[in-house]
């Protein structure tokens, strides 16, 4: 029986990822005086969803970094990898504080689900590789944090998704077993962490992660979802086949 249904955020909940895509595409572009465009960080940043802070830095950095080490000549790996992060940063609180814009980038039917399972009297629980202070905006923005049993960040743990220690922790916190847990994701590495922690897993894919998603090979059609309109009915289903 599925007791508590966990949610990821960036790209469940809210396209977050698409505005960090962006963040961080102006930042290196801009340290890099324009040789990085702003389109090549775009097209590279799907294979970097789901993962923490300093692992999408750190992809990002070996990519470009003959680019960047031209533009900032004379820094040290570590201050270049600094630099990224300050001016990314920068620009995603500056959109995290745009409400109109940050509204327009919420998942409608992922949302929906949660209000639903809410009043189902489910156990609900954020567990997101975003750091507590860019989560608590974008969770306050959307007023679910009342709705949530626990919200655990990458500030809770030690190793980021894909390990499967955040969902591990949420089952320890619920004091419930791995196969009561439904977990809701939208990327690979945080489907890979689900699985691992031998959790149920549905992926609520969208044009950043589908391709690796499907091309992975990891989850069976059924709990692949390109069409979020279809998510409330294939997961509910799930659940009363597993009563």
């Amino acid at each position: 029986m599925i007791k508590a249904i966990i949610f990821d955020l960036d790209g469940t909940l809210v396209h977050t990822e698409l505005l960090k895509a962006e963040s961080y595409a102006q930042a290196i572009q801009i340290l890099t005086n324009g040789s990085v465009t702003h389109k090549m960080v775009v097209d590279s940043f799907g294979q970097y969803v789901g993962l923490p802070r300093a692992g999408v830095v750190n992809g990002l950095f070996e990519e470009y970094k003959s680019p960047l080490l031209e533009h900032l000549n004379g820094l040290d790996n570590e201050t270049v990898k600094e630099r990224i992060i300050s001016g990314r940063l920068a620009i995603y609180h500056e959109m995290l504080n745009d409400k109109k814009l940050l509204s327009s980038h919420f998942c409608k039917y992922n949302l929906e689900l949660l209000h639903r399972v809410h009043n189902d009297n489910f156990r609900k629980v954020v567990a997101t590789m975003s750091h507590l202070r860019e989560a608590e905006k974008v969770i306050g923005a959307m007023g679910i944090h009342g709705k949530l049993d626990i919200v655990l960040t990458s500030d809770d743990i030690v190793h980021g998704k894909p390990h499967p220690e955040i969902y591990l922790k949420v089952k320890e916190l619920l004091k419930i077993e791995f196969h009561e847990c439904l977990v809701i994701e939208d990327s690979l590495n945080g489907i890979k962490a689900g699985l691992a922690a031998g959790m149920h897993v549905f992926a609520v894919t969208n044009h950043i992660t589908r391709s690796q998603v499907h091309s992975a090979n990891i989850l069976a059609p059924l709990f692949i979802i390109d069409d979020p309109k279809e998510l409330i009915n294939k997961v509910y289903h799930f659940i009363e086949k597993n009563k």
